[in-house]
């Protein structure tokens, strides 16, 4: 039987599985065959996008679905398993994750939990595809500005026009004086 030291240490790494699994975007992928050099790039990547890569046992995320009473496959926890997740570029996160799988035929996403919701493989590479956040709030920007920039123009589109007729009032006025005088 387990000394309660060694529990203790267990119910704390299934506190921190439990950590991990509250960010907004979590990606189980199977790193088996990567090189240390091909998991230091892959790291470099997601930490980059201000996230982070862990290696997990197996058996601890099992016990963390089991205490939160998640129903969730084991046949996703079959060999090597390690963790992308992140709290605000999640979109990001799984881009950087879907791109390295093309690059790299040895890391298999396996599923992911989006928003604490759970995303099978497909579901990872569909959120892949999506706008990232800044490409997002580019749009809304533009969305917003555009009806006011519109509206801008439409208002100054009279006085525009009459700045012009005066204008043009004015060279015929000049030309008359000319010719006339």
């Amino acid at each position: 039987m387990p000394s309660t030291q060694i529990l203790k240490k267990k119910k704390q790494q299934v506190d921190e599985i439990a950590n991990i699994f509250d960010n907004s975007g979590v990606y189980l992928f199977d790193y088996r065959g990567l090189t240390v050099s091909e998991m230091s790039v892959l790291r470099e990547r997601i930490k980059s996008l201000n996230a982070n890569v862990k290696v997990i046992k197996n058996r601890l995320a099992i016990k963390y679905f089991e205490r939160e009473k998640i129903d969730f496959g084991r046949d996703v926890f079959k060999g090597p398993m390690a963790i992308a997740y992140a709290t605000e570029n999640f979109v990001e996160v799984a881009k950087a994750l879907v791109e390295f799988e093309k690059e790299n035929s040895k890391v298999e996403i396996k599923a992911g939990f989006i928003e604490k919701t759970f995303a099978d493989k497909d579901k990872v590479k569909y959120v892949a595809k999506l706008p990232g956040k800044e490409q997002l709030l580019a749009q809304l920007v533009g969305a917003i500005s555009m009806p006011l920039r519109k509206m801008g123009m439409a208002l100054s589109a009279p006085l525009t026009n009459m700045l012009i007729l005066m204008n043009n009032l004015k060279d015929k006025k000049e030309k008359e004086e000319k010719n006339n005088g």
